[in-house]
């Protein structure tokens, strides 16, 4: 291809129609996974199961650490693809041939593909409009190609099991996307969407409303709405059951039994460093305040269309590192951010060393899809790369990343003459 082509297909004037195709492809590939093996490879069947418990008046937790995990307002996500139960028995389902599962199963296998396209449409839509606020020309010069080329290695896998994770990945980027433009009520509303979908969405919740004072006062009346949504049930005295529940269920998850997430005290384990869970909850709470200072310097030295994306670059890479049930699939948290600031980079600089490295962090970041070589970088190569991308991260609060800080700021026509290295 030569560099003309990949100009056009990155910077000219029907990128974003490509991208847009290629998102298209991605979900081609999703749907067909989703409608064909429904009960493979796939996340959905927790939350398929707590959606119908939640409705039928029947417990949704196991208060084992396992199966659903998440506040009980999450089943109101899920419940308009609860159409059908499961197979009791996914293995032997799996083993059966399509003609005698095609039609007995059709309604799960219609709604598991709709919810493929809603949590991936969201998921995409979410990307572009943070890319919008980089485009300097009505025309040209969009981040949305190249931000898309970045993203989707470390989107595969979530896409494929339908993992929550793609949901509170998009509202986390369009709260910033509203913070950066100051609209502090739909900020809000992405952030408390944010918690409804995972637990882990109080960690964007608690960084933005510590750093942005509109969200000061917004945020309790969010939370007020979301507790209250969660008696949108017929039986009030079921709901606190359920909270009751929930807490314990939380508390046991938090607790890992095994080596096979992906956080860094999961790294560290694998090249033989154990130490014991309890060491590590005060270096996760001492990372807490140092993020937080870390956004706050970011907030200080950046214009507020990027500061919001930094922000949440390091609410993301927190989650990376210190979720001590952090999993594979859930990189795709951190990837839209970092793919944002090397395609900010790529564009106003030309392909230097800072942007691939940024490069090379997204695509490692979707390691788990390539084969042999996830045999050898499980558990610790992904913790590892978000450890150099906060340390890049803490560089930038430390000395202004100037590229960073002007984006958007020079004129197109500076741009439309600019060949790429």
């Amino acid at each position: 291809m030569s560099k003309e082509r990949v100009y056009r297909f990155f910077w000219g004037e029907k990128a974003d129609t490509y991208a847009w195709r290629l998102w298209l492809l991605f979900f081609a590939v999703i749907a067909f996974l989703a409608f064909f093996q429904p009960a493979k490879r796939n996340i959905t069947h927790h939350y398929n199961q707590a959606a119908r418990d939640w409705w039928k008046g029947e417990d949704m937790y196991s208060l084992k650490g396992a199966g659903f995990l998440y506040f009980p307002q999450s089943v109101l996500v899920y419940t308009p693809f609860a159409w059908q139960d499961f197979p009791e028995d996914r293995e032997e389902f799996n083993r059966q041939p399509l003609s005698e599962t095609l039609l007995p199963t059709l309604p799960l296998r219609i709604a598991e593909t709709l919810y493929r396209a809603f949590a991936l449409g969201l998921f995409a839509w979410a990307i572009w409009r943070m890319c919008e606020r980089f485009k300097p020309d009505a025309r040209t010069l969009s981040l949305f190609a190249l931000v898309t080329v970045l993203t989707i290695p470390a989107s595969t896998t979530a896409g494929r099991n339908g993992q929550f994770n793609m949901l509170l990945s998009a509202s986390m980027i369009l709260a910033a996307v509203e913070i950066s433009d100051r609209r502090w009520w739909l900020a809000t509303a992405w952030l408390i969407l944010g918690v409804m979908i995972k637990p882990l969405g109080m960690v964007p919740l608690l960084l933005f409303g510590a750093l942005y004072r509109p969200l000061w006062w917004r945020l309790p009346v969010g939370f007020a709405a979301f507790f209250a949504l969660s008696f949108v049930h017929y039986d009030p005295a079921y709901v606190v059951r359920q909270w009751e529940m929930c807490i314990e269920q939380v508390r046991t998850a938090s607790l890992p039994p095994s080596n096979h997430f992906d956080d860094i005290a999961a790294m560290f384990r694998t090249f033989g460093l154990n130490f014991p869970d309890a060491a590590w909850f005060p270096v996760r709470a001492l990372f807490a305040p140092l993020t937080l200072l870390l956004a706050w310097r970011l907030t200080r030295i950046y214009p507020p269309r990027m500061a919001a994306f930094l922000v949440a670059a390091a609410a993301a890479v927190y989650l990376m590192l210190f979720n001590p049930r952090n999993e594979t699939n859930s990189f795709l948290i951190l990837s839209p951010y970092i793919a944002l600031f090397a395609a900010v980079i790529c564009r106003e600089k030309g392909r230097g060393r800072l942007f691939w490295l940024l490069a090379f962090l997204c695509i490692g970041f979707g390691s788990d899809t390539y084969g042999d070589i996830y045999k050898v970088t499980k558990i610790w190569f992904k913790p590892l790369l978000a450890c150099v991308f906060f340390g890049v991260l803490t560089s930038w609060a430390i000395r202004r990343q100037e590229i960073l800080f002007a984006a958007k700021s020079a004129p197109a026509s500076d741009y439309a003459e600019r060949k790429i290295k």
